[in-house]
């Protein structure tokens, strides 16, 4: 698992339940909620962006559980080690012609924009769209698309 990581907001709503829900998705909830207690426990750092944060707000707006409401609070303070501010500047024509050629899809190019650091990090997300484009979009990014794990 790379050390710095982005998580899509599709992970982040589907975190968002009460703890007492039905077992059918048990098995997917253990892994996102495993995902926040790693960030919690600063295993791994997550990456942050103003872009992110506010579709985070807009699509959480109540935290319904403890992981999600502490996974909120530790991104208002960015730290520079385990929260870390991030943006991909310039976002050139040339950066965006690789991303459509990976086919990744243009409405979360925030999160990629996020997640590009020169170094190997991971984008984690339950969206299949992201998930096909994982190799081409590491070869291109050095990053990683991949589930919650």
């Amino acid at each position: 698992m790379p050390h710095e990581i982005a998580i899509d907001t599709v992970v982040l709503r589907k975190a968002n339940v009460p703890l007492n829900q039905d077992r059918s998705q048990a098995a997917r909830m253990v892994r996102r909620l495993g995902l926040l207690t790693r960030i919690q426990r600063k295993e791994v750092a997550v990456l942050i962006s103003q872009s992110l944060l506010r579709e985070y707000q807009r699509q959480v707006v109540s935290p319904m559980n403890e992981f999600v409401r502490v996974f909120l609070e530790l991104l208002t303070t960015p730290d520079g080690t385990h929260v870390i501010a991030n943006w991909k500047t310039p976002w050139s024509h040339d950066v965006r012609a690789q991303a459509r050629a990976c086919r990744f899809p243009i409405e979360d190019d925030h999160v990629l924009r996020t997640a590009i650091r020169g170094h190997r990090t991971a984008i984690y997300t339950e969206e299949e769209r992201m998930l096909l484009v994982d190799a081409c979009i590491y070869r291109a990014f050095r990053v990683h698309i991949w589930e919650p794990q």
